[in-house]
C-alpha cells in the first residue's frame, strides 16, 4: 500500500501492489474490513495492538430447540469466557465457546459437550464443508480489548474486527461491523464529494462511532470484576437478577442492588456493580450480534 500525494503534499489516492494481472490498483480510498488481523493498521503502523480471545464451535444434530440461545458463564469450561448453544433449523445447533486459554479451548469445549445434555448428540461438519471429511470445529480469534487507538488516516477507515469493534464482554461483533461499515461508507461518500480525503476530514467517522458506542473502558472494568468472582458468587449474583434484563427502570435496578446488599453484602467488595453495568451495556440495544 502506497499513498500518493500531490505537489502540495495533499493525499490524492492509493497505489496497491499485489499478485496477478490486475495489479497495481489505484483507488481514491480504502475501507479496511480485513478482520482481526487488521492488515492496513499493521502495514501502515497505525498503532493500537489489540488483545484477542479464541472462539471455536462444533455443529451438533438432534438438539432440542425451545427458541432460545443458551449462554453459560462457567469458568470450569470457559476460563474468562462463556459457552453458547445456538439452535438452528432441523435440530441443528452451533455449540461453542470463547476463552483466553487458546491452547485448551477445544478440550474445554469437548468436555462441556460430554458433561452436559449434549453428550449423546451427533457432532457433524457444517453443510459448507466437503462431505465425508473428518469432523472438525470451526472458529478463530476475536478482538476483545476495544477499538484501536486510531481508526482513520489519509484515505483509509477501519471497520468491524479490523478496528477492534466487538463487545468486550460477550464478543459479539456482527452488529458493530454492519453499523461501522455503513457509517464508513457514508463518511467516505461525503468526503469524496467534498474532494477532501485527508485523515482530518475522515475523523468524522471516528467521532461518530465514539458517540454511538458505549464506553468500552467501563465494560472492560466490569468484565475483569466478573471473572474475579467464584462460581458460587456468580450464582448468588444471578439469583438476584430478573429473568428479563431489558427495559429495567431505575427503580428495578435499585431493587436488584438492595437484594444483593441484603443477601450477599460482600459482593459489593467484589465490584459487582461494575459487572451489572457491563451486562447493561452489553444488551442488544448497544452490542447486538
Amino acid at each position: 500500500m502506497e499513498r500518493i500525494y500531490n505537489s502540495e503534499n495533499q493525499f490524492t489516492n492509493w497505489k496497491l501492489e499485489g499478485r496477478g494481472e490486475g495489479f497495481p490498483i489505484e483507488c481514491r480510498a480504502v475501507i479496511d474490513a480485513s478482520g482481526v488481523s487488521g492488515a492496513a493498521a499493521k502495514f501502515l503502523d497505525m498503532g493500537g495492538d489489540i488483545e484477542v480471545i479464541a472462539g471455536f464451535q462444533y455443529e451438533l444434530n438432534d438438539v432440542p430447540n425451545d427458541g432460545y440461545l443458551d449462554f453459560y458463564i462457567w469458568p470450569k469450561y470457559s476460563p474468562h469466557g462463556y459457552v453458547w448453544m445456538i439452535p438452528k433449523e432441523g435440530g441443528r445447533a452451533n455449540v461453542g465457546l470463547v476463552t483466553t486459554e487458546k491452547k485448551g479451548a477445544l478440550k474445554h469445549l469437548e468436555d462441556f459437550i460430554e458433561d452436559t445434555y449434549l453428550n449423546d448428540k451427533p457432532t457433524v461438519n457444517p453443510p459448507w464443508r466437503t462431505k465425508g471429511g473428518k469432523v472438525r470445529p470451526f472458529g478463530g480469534t476475536i478482538p476483545i480489548s476495544g477499538p484501536r487507538t486510531t481508526t482513520v488516516g489519509d484515505g483509509i477507515l477501519l471497520v468491524g474486527d479490523a478496528a477492534g469493534f466487538t463487545s468486550p464482554l460477550f464478543e459479539g461483533g456482527t452488529h458493530l461491523a454492519l453499523w461501522s461499515g455503513r457509517e464508513a461508507a457514508v463518511t467516505l461518500a461525503s468526503a469524496i464529494k467534498d474532494g477532501d480525503l485527508s485523515g482530518a476530514r475522515l475523523m468524522a467517522y471516528e467521532k461518530a462511532w465514539k458517540k454511538r458506542f458505549p464506553p468500552y473502558h467501563k465494560i472492560l472494568k466490569g468484565k475483569t470484576a466478573l471473572y474475579e468472582l467464584s462460581d458460587e458468587e456468580m450464582s448468588a449474583m444471578a439469583r438476584c437478577l430478573p429473568n428479563e434484563l431489558g427495559n429495567m427502570s431505575p427503580l428495578d435496578k435499585a431493587f436488584i442492588g438492595l437484594k444483593i446488599l441484603v443477601r450477599r453484602p460482600l459482593l459489593f467488595t467484589k465490584r459487582v456493580i461494575s459487572v451489572l453495568l457491563s451486562f447493561g451495556y452489553s444488551r442488544a440495544k448497544f452490542f447486538g450480534w
